[in-house]
């Protein structure tokens, strides 16, 4: 009785083995694409690809995209946002300076205080936004 309950066992392991193995080809065999997947997914790839080379072809051709017009309006409004952004700073600056000449407060928390916060404190740096403007018109005088 022990010998034919060994054996059974041992069947039993072996079924269970060769069931894993069976599972993981499965699984195997799921994960991969049918034929009418790769031939979906070939044809999208193909429309994706000649809409692309369609766009690449215009830029090759020197296709104005933006007019020099637009192009000038669009300088001229990034440029007095700019300075505007320029002069209240400094009149925020210079107000500050006025307010906390003779504090006897911790300026980091009468800031806090007050919920002022600097355009660094949000992740803001007026500089690498005056960088962006072509030809060095970093600042526009007598406006």
């Amino acid at each position: 009785m022990k010998k034919e309950n060994a054996k059974l066992q041992q069947e039993l392991e072996d079924q269970r083995r060769a069931i894993s193995e069976v599972e993981g080809e499965i699984k195997t065999l799921q994960s991969n694409l049918t034929l009418e997947q790769i031939h979906a997914k070939r044809s999208k790839l193909a429309n994706e690809v000649e809409e692309m080379e369609k766009k690449l072809e215009k830029l090759r051709e020197g296709v104005t995209l933006v007019r020099p017009e637009d192009r000038k309006v669009i300088q001229d409004a990034y440029l007095e946002k700019i300075n505007q952004w320029r002069k209240r700073k400094r009149l925020f600056k210079d107000l500050w300076d006025a307010i906390t000449e003779n504090s006897t407060k911790d300026l980091k928390e009468f800031k806090e205080e007050l919920g002022l916060e600097y355009d660094e404190d949000a992740g803001m740096s007026l500089q690498s936004f005056s960088d962006l403007m072509p030809n060095g018109k970093k600042r526009c005088r007598g406006q």
